[in-house]
């Protein structure tokens, strides 16, 4: 009986379809686009051996030696097909760093297929994954079973794999992932029932082919003037590498004229010029054999993002591109000068978390020394710089309305729900870009200038409490810092009642949180304000506890719904002591009726293990960094029940 080879000849035009497209669309730069193209090479090369065995099977002649090179062929390539895929999923989530360090998991993943294909090369001699009988026809063996079973491992591995990563993926890629290895497994199932029907290549074709659309998402993730990596892609990336505590290496170049070319230029030629730098770095990195993903996150803005084993040839790359782009760039007859600043980051060694290597990227454009710098000597630049002009860029943040309030979402264990958020403020000047709060906010109160910034978040998160974006999103209130210095300011209380009431917050809907330095002061303003807040309905809680000296008496005396475990508490998970101290901490504060919100969580063996002690809320980047408040609405909505 003839199998039907209708699936495959169209599996091979969907695979042939999709080479095209990564092709036309330079979707060859980059770790993911280049495991992506090796998965879809192998499915179109492996429904090409199945549909020319399928066809020696068919044509109803012997062909002894064609069948056995050609079925074996398939055989090894659907092997790879899973083991590949497999790949790709680990490269999604950044892992494979972890692989690289233990023997275990790389046997788990490595032995399977090594196995099957053991077992493809024996098959030449004892014919029992396969063989052709005296009649020419190909007949499977007991062991042909091997091949769903090791297919069916690596789809459930891909499983749990992203199952466990699921938060450092998006809610459609998770689901076109979940859907494109069920497509597999159920394809799998029916082949093996109905051998004659051929929809396993077919189901990878789709699978494929959802990825593509859904996960890759070409438009999304490749920059249409460049061909490299766009922004979105890098802070994804970015997201996934501080997650993971992945050590790497970044090469920041910014072209500081790059506005200048552009007017005289012009757009057309402009993109071709950015064109032209981008394949200088693509074909230096070819050159050098050196695996690396490549972003243009703006208008002359370059990330080269390399790997640990790639490290030490950072610091001759930046020469290399530094010296290059000093001698000037010919152009259609114009000589044109590429003015560019290049730094080096070690991460997490020199720079541990996003924010500050946005800042540090930020920042890169405003010293141009012409020579190469590295992260520590551009921080030091600029934390001189920006303490010494600290008071003019507070005084211009507060004439040019330059501060914004980002909300981190607070996850209620209990409920299951993100039910609160933390407003964080934020200040970006425009010649240091962002200038972090543990500069500006000691300045501030050392100025006195701190009353007229506390008022602007107050203002900026009741105005918000109060409108009707707020209103549909389910969260229960907002928690709001007040410094020490503002707890001393006799006109506290009033200001923030009547900022309330001007904005039809109800006094539940705010959360004022003060730190252990107010609440051990106990000076009549502050328990004036307290008092006088309280009694209005507002609730308090103990930001930062155990950063200091914590006098629990004193605490105690204090109208405090929440006490905030500083992140320390999260970091000394390995200290011997660390569950002694912790339970007995969480049994006092319990004991005085407070509830308790966890900061700095950024993994889930934290989540787990404070989930366990009966904390309450948990903060931190494991579920979300602080965001603006447009990307926090979008955040809450996408996580609402």
């Amino acid at each position: 009986m003839e199998k039907l080879l209708y699936f495959d000849y169209a599996a091979l035009i969907v695979d042939i379809v999709l080479l095209f497209c990564i092709i036309l669309r330079r979707m060859v730069h980059g770790k993911m686009n280049r495991i992506f193209l090796f998965v879809v090479c192998t499915s179109t090369f492996t429904c090409a051996m199945d549909i020319i065995a399928v066809q020696y099977d068919n044509s109803g002649m012997y062909y002894l030696t064609e069948k056995m090179i050609f079925h074996s062929a398939y055989l090894t390539m659907r092997a790879f097909t899973s083991f590949f895929l497999l790949n790709y999923i680990i490269a999604l989530t950044d892992t494979w760093f972890r692989f690289e360090k233990s023997m275990i998991k790389r046997t788990a993943i490595y032995l399977p297929v090594l196995i099957l294909l053991a077992m493809i090369i024996a098959n030449f001699f004892a014919g029992n994954m396969f063989y052709i009988d005296s009649n020419g026809t190909y007949t499977r063996g007991s062991s042909f079973i091997a091949l769903y079973i090791v297919s069916a491992y690596y789809a459930l591995y891909g499983f749990s794999k992203i199952f466990r990563e699921r938060r450092m993926l998006d809610t459609g890629k998770t689901i076109s992932l979940y859907a494109g290895f069920m497509i597999i497994v159920v394809a799998a199932i029916v082949q093996l029932i109905f051998p004659r029907v051929l929809v396993d290549m077919f189901s990878s074709s789709i699978s494929t082919l959802f990825i593509f659309m859904m996960v890759q998402r070409p438009e999304e993730n490749i920059d249409g003037e460049t061909g490299l990596l766009r922004l979105g892609t890098y802070d994804n990336d970015i997201n996934r590498s501080f997650h993971n505590k992945k050590p790497e290496t970044i090469i920041m170049i910014k072209i500081t004229n790059a506005d200048t070319i552009n007017n005289m230029l012009g757009y057309r030629d402009n993109v071709k010029f950015k064109r032209a730098l981008s394949d200088q770095i693509i074909k230096k990195l070819k050159s050098e054999k050196i695996s690396a993903d490549v972003y243009c996150i703006g208008p002359g803005d370059f990330r080269i993002k390399l790997e640990r084993r790639f490290r030490k040839h950072a610091p001759p790359l930046a020469e290399y591109f530094n010296n290059k782009w000093k001698q000037p760039f010919e152009y259609k007859g114009i000589s044109v000068n590429v003015l560019a600043c290049i730094c080096i980051v070690n991460i997490p060694d020199e720079i541990d978390n996003k924010s500050s290597l946005i800042l540090l990227g930020d920042m890169i454009g405003s010293i141009h020394s012409g020579n190469v710098i590295t992260a520590s000597e551009l921080k030091n630049r600029i934390d001189n710089n920006v303490v010494r002009d600290m008071d003019m860029i507070i005084e211009t943040a507060i004439a040019e309305d330059r501060f914004e309030v980002y909300y981190q979402p607070i996850y209620s264990l209990k409920e299951k729900r993100f039910n609160s958020a933390e407003a964080l403020l934020r200040l970006k000047d425009k010649k240091y870009g962002f200038v972090s709060p543990e500069l500006f906010i000691p300045a501030a109160e050392k100025t006195g200038s701190i009353h007229k910034i506390g008022n602007i978040v107050m203002e900026t998160v009741c105005r918000f409490i109060g409108s009707d974006e707020f209103s549909g999103l389910g969260i229960d209130y907002l928690e709001v810092n007040l410094s020490p210095v503002q707890c001393l300011e006799n006109d506290l209380a009033p200001n923030i009642i009547d900022t309330m009431e001007r904005n039809k917050v109800l006094p539940e809907q705010i959360n004022l949180e003060i730190t252990e330095t107010a609440a051990d002061e106990l000076q009549s303003t502050i328990i004036e304000n307290i008092s006088t807040l309280h009694n209005a309905g507002v609730a308090f809680s103990l930001d930062d506890f155990g950063t200091g000296y914590s006098n629990m008496t004193r605490i105690a005396s204090l109208p405090f719904r929440m006490i905030k475990l500083d992140r320390s508490f999260v970091a000394l998970k390995d200290n011997p002591n660390y569950s002694i101290v912790l339970e007995n901490l969480v049994k006092m504060i319990k004991s005085l009726n407070m509830k308790i919100v966890v900061e700095g969580v950024e993994n889930e063996d934290a989540v787990y293990k404070f989930t366990e002690l009966g904390c309450e809320f948990i903060q931190g980047y494991y579920y979300s960094r602080p965001l603006p408040k447009n990307e926090f609405i979008s955040f809450i909505r996408s996580h609402a029940k």
